[in-house]
């Protein structure tokens, strides 16, 4: 057997059924279970048995939460593409801590609450949106299914969720807003080529963007050594990829140079004379940055550390929240990513502060299983968790969400 034919999702599935059998064999034997070493919880860890595993799903309609489309998904694509998305950088401590910061926290919930309607909707920059969830900026999306950001765009457009396009989409910000009708971002990277981020901002107001997000969290590329194992020249040929598509750059002349090292603050200065759109910063996840943000006048923050994909910090974004949100105090939007997978990480982003939650991953499941439906399965599947959570809770607007819903969780 080859590498990629051991690390393919059959191999890793059957290699997952025969652990499992071979446990049902052992807690059969009275002997072993006499010896207490097969308890609940010895073997498995508490967050296994705290969520029930079923079969992958097999049609769109059996998919039940996130983690089935994220098996869905992995079922349907290619080990190089999968690695794609689910990688972060070096040890990928940074993925596992965005994930781990949720489990800190347990809801305080509150009984004999009139829960009979729940408003879910909010206004995000003088937009009426429906719903706090956006769609996080992630590109050359025709890498996981072939109609890339169009269809993303045509299953937020379902939702009607805020989508923020990426600046290396396989597609051009025009023809991803030509593709629905979801409110549109942008996301910018910077470049040292000035006459380049022009033409990207310019492209970004005449397809109607109504914010424009500038990374701030990637000076240079992040080490995802998986993702560049499983891209190798080789694994290339053997699912017949080249190079993605970057539909933004089509009609510029010149090379197209993304990731500026030398960047400071006096970017957000050059944006604003350049640009009418409002500006958000996209990765801010300290005090003293916020404290920087604030004073340049930006309208909106994005907690971000690239899904753990860039740095290797070892913070949750979650963790980052609470210092972010004090010192901008309600001023202006706090947006924030990373590891939410349930309604219920929804709330305590929100309980936390944050003005509304972009996911990247788990809508990219989505795409990847079903394209555009996938998406919009995603969607609505997390728009009824946090419904769901907010009524369990005992609360009715997404204002009422705050952190006396919480409790840490005991050590």
């Amino acid at each position: 057997m080859t590498r990629r034919e051991a690390w393919s999702p059959r191999a890793l599935n059957e290699r997952q059924q025969a652990r499992r059998q071979l446990v049902r064999f052992l807690l059969q034997s009275p002997l072993i279970a006499a010896t207490g070493i097969l308890a609940p919880g010895l073997l498995l860890p508490r967050r296994a048995l705290a969520r029930p595993e079923f079969a992958v799903p097999e049609t769109l309609d059996q998919v039940l939460d996130g983690f089935q489309m994220q098996r869905a998904a992995q079922k349907a694509l290619d080990l190089e593409t999968w690695h794609f998305i689910v990688n972060g950088a070096d040890d990928q401590r940074t993925v596992e801590a965005n994930r781990a910061a949720f489990d800190a926290w347990q809801l305080r919930v509150r009984r004999l609450v009139d829960v009979s309607r729940i408003d879910t909707s909010l206004k995000l920059l003088g937009q009426a949106l429906s719903s706090p969830l956006v769609l996080a900026p992630v590109g050359a999306q025709q890498t996981i299914h072939a109609e890339g950001e169009l269809a993303t765009m045509r299953g937020a457009s379902e939702r009607g969720h805020l989508l923020i396009a990426s600046t290396v989409t396989s597609s051009s910000i025009g023809a991803i807003r030509a593709a629905g009708t979801a409110p549109l971002w942008f996301q910018l990277y910077a470049s040292p080529d000035q006459g380049l981020m022009r033409y990207l901002l310019a492209a970004a107001e005449a397809a109607g963007c109504l914010a424009v997000a500038l990374t701030v969290d990637s000076p240079t590329r992040g080490n995802r050594e998986g993702e560049r194992w499983f891209a190798r020249s080789a694994t290339r040929q053997a699912t017949g990829k080249g190079p993605p598509a970057m539909g933004n750059f089509a009609g510029y002349k010149g090379p197209a140079r993304i990731g500026d090292p030398a960047l400071t603050w006096a970017v957000v200065d050059w944006l604003r004379a350049n640009t009418r759109l409002p500006i958000l910063l996209k990765g801010i996840v300290t005090r003293e940055d916020t404290e920087l943000a604030v004073r340049a006048g930006v309208d909106g923050i994005i907690v971000s550390n690239h899904g753990g994909r860039q740095e290797e910090s070892g913070r949750g974004t979650l963790e980052c929240l609470p210092e972010v949100v004090a010192v901008t105090a309600g001023r202006i939007p706090v947006l924030m990513d990373g590891g939410i997978r349930r309604g219920t990480d929804i709330f305590k982003a929100l309980a936390l502060g944050a003005t509304a939650v972009c996911v990247g991953r788990p809508y990219l499941y989505g795409l990847g299983a079903y394209g555009e439906k996938g998406v919009a399965k995603v969607l609505a599947i997390l728009d009824s968790e946090l419904q769901r959570t907010m009524q369990f809770a005992g609360t009715t607007s997404l204002a009422g969400i705050t952190n006396a819903y919480l409790q840490r969780r005991p050590e």
